[in-house]
C-alpha cells in the first residue's frame, strides 16, 4: 500500500484513489520541539522501545530516576512523535496518541506535525515504521559503527517519502487502526481465556 523505491504510484490502492503521490522530505512534515520537563503525575515517565513503543516506566525505575537529578527529560504532548536516535534504524519511533502528557529521556528526539490538514498522523505512524522506512533511515544513518550509528534530526529531515493526498491518508490510517483495535481485541480475549484456564485447573486440583 506504499510505493516501492523509485515508485509513486502504490501496487495496493484503496478504492476511489489514483493519481500519483507527491515528493516530500519529512522536515517539510515534521519540527523539532524540545521542551525540558521534570516528570510528575501529571507527566510520567515512559520508555520507547522497538517491540512495543511507548510503554509506562515501571514503579522501581520511577524510584530510581528520582536520585538521578543530572538527568534531563523532554515532554511529548499528545500526538506529538517521539523516536531514538540511537534505534531508529531498528524502528524505535512512536506517536503519543494516548489523551495525557508524558516525559521520555532527553535524549530522544521529540517532534510534532507542522500541518495535521495536510499530514494525517495515524498514516504517518504506519509509514515511518514500514520495512522501506527502516531502509532509508539505514542509508542517512552517521557514524563509523554500524552498532553506534544514529539519525539525529537534521539527518532525519532530509529523509525523502512519497505521501498522497489528506483524504487517502486518513482513509489508510483508518484502515490500519481498525485491523489494530481488532488484534488488540483478539488479545484480550486470549489474555481471558487463559486467566479462565488458569483458575479452572487450580479449581480442579485443589
Amino acid at each position: 500500500m506504499f510505493p516501492k523505491a523509485g515508485q509513486t504510484i502504490p501496487e495496493i490502492r484503496l478504492d476511489g484513489f489514483e493519481g500519483e503521490w507527491g515528493k516530500y522530505y519529512l522536515g517539510d512534515i515534521f519540527e523539532q520541539v524540545s521542551n525540558y520537563i521534570e516528570p510528575s503525575k501529571e507527566n510520567e515517565l515512559w520508555s520507547l522501545t522497538v517491540e512495543k513503543g511507548l510503554t509506562p516506566k515501571t514503579n522501581r525505575y520511577k524510584r530510581d530516576f528520582l536520585v538521578k537529578k543530572n538527568d534531563k527529560f523532554k515532554k511529548v504532548n499528545v500526538q506529538e512523535f517521539v523516536y531514538n536516535p540511537m534505534n531508529l534504524t531498528l524502528g524505535a519511533l512512536d506517536l503519543n496518541d494516548n489523551e495525557v502528557t508524558i516525559s521520555v529521556s532527553g535524549y530522544y528526539v521529540v517532534m510534532k506535525n507542522r500541518n495535521m490538514e495536510k499530514f494525517d498522523n495515524d498514516f504517518l505512524k504506519i509509514l515511518l515504521k514500514t520495512t522501506y522506512a527502516i531502509y532509508q533511515y539505514k542509508q542517512f544513518a552517521t557514524g563509523t559503527l554500524i552498532e553506534k550509528q544514529r539519525v539525529q534530526f537534521p539527518t532525519f529531515s532530509e529523509i525523502p517519502f512519497y505521501l498522497p493526498p489528506i483524504a487517502e491518508q486518513q482513509a489508510i490510517g483508518t484502515y490500519f487502526s481498525n485491523l489494530d483495535n481488532l488484534i488488540n481485541s483478539h488479545q484480550e480475549k486470549i489474555f481471558q481465556l487463559e486467566t479462565l484456564k488458569k483458575k479452572l485447573l487450580q479449581d480442579m486440583f485443589i
